[in-house]
């Protein structure tokens, strides 16, 4: 009687995240443990800075060519990073060796995962994107109800790829993909995941606008800035990961917990 009364209030009353508590830990994890990060990352990483130089040093000239293939590259790079420093906030696992640069069939998961989190986005965005190029000021209240439409389903796409996110980290530790029981475990937690990867994003963007005005001020040539921004942006990336890890954590569960729902569909 008591578990089924623990069961009804759980339902009831689904865990709200501690959005300063898990900011806290992934910053605090993520400088406690820079050696065992530069360890696992610092082959993708460099790849991943270097390829970020790049990218920024061909943006306004006409290769395009080469820019995909830089982009391609990057996107690739991002999946071993991410599953590399998932795995370690959530089950410990400490690769041996110093070179880890393998994309398998884990990475592609992730990758293909987090494809469909962006198709999430596709829609109203096109929509609203088309309504805004093709707008006509003859067509009266019907461009603008096509444009709120797309807004609409911008909102709504922004709204399941946040509660959603979880799926990544899911992925990472070789979780089945359940989406159903991710949605059931973010409830009512929207907002605090919203406030979580925003107030992550603060302190690099303070960053970056510290070291612009710096490098403004002394002078330096524009490649210098753009190194240091690449290697920021790795570091800030991984607090995402760690940030995304915890509340998975803290949501869903310990690992192990979709594959057990979906094995005990009456738990779940």
């Amino acid at each position: 009687m008591s578990d089924r009364m623990t069961e009804l209030h759980d339902e009831f009353n689904p865990k709200r995240l501690d959005v300063i508590a898990a900011l806290t830990e992934a910053y605090r994890g993520a400088w406690n443990n820079l050696g065992e990060m530069l360890r696992l990352i610092w082959l993708p990483g460099l790849l991943w800075v270097a390829l970020s130089v790049i990218a920024a040093l061909i943006a306004d000239r006409e290769q395009p060519v080469l820019q995909f293939l830089v982009e391609t590259a990057t996107l690739f790079l991002w999946p071993i990073i991410a599953v590399a420093w998932h795995r370690f906030v959530l089950v410990g696992d400490v690769q041996p060796g110093n070179f880890h640069l393998q994309f398998g069939r884990r990475e592609g998961r992730f990758l293909l995962v987090s494809f469909g989190l962006v198709l999430l986005l596709m829609p109203g965005y096109l929509i609203s994107m088309a309504t805004m190029t093709l707008k006509d000021p003859t067509a009266g209240p019907s461009a603008s109800l096509i444009g709120f439409f797309g807004l609409l389903l911008m909102l709504v796409g922004i709204y399941y790829f946040v509660r959603l996110s979880l799926l990544m980290p899911a992925v990472a530790i070789d979780e089945p993909i359940n989406a159903r029981l991710i949605l059931e475990r973010t409830r009512n937690n929207f907002w605090r995941l919203l406030a979580l990867v925003f107030l992550a994003s603060v302190p690099i963007i303070a960053l970056i606008w510290l070291i612009a005005t710096l490098a403004n001020a002394i002078g330096l040539p524009d490649f210098v800035p753009l190194v240091v921004y690449a290697v920021v942006s790795v570091f800030f990336a991984i607090v995402n990961v760690a940030i995304l890890s915890i509340a998975y954590r803290e949501l869903i569960g310990p690992p192990g917990t979709l594959a057990f729902d979906l094995d005990n569909p009456d738990r779940a």
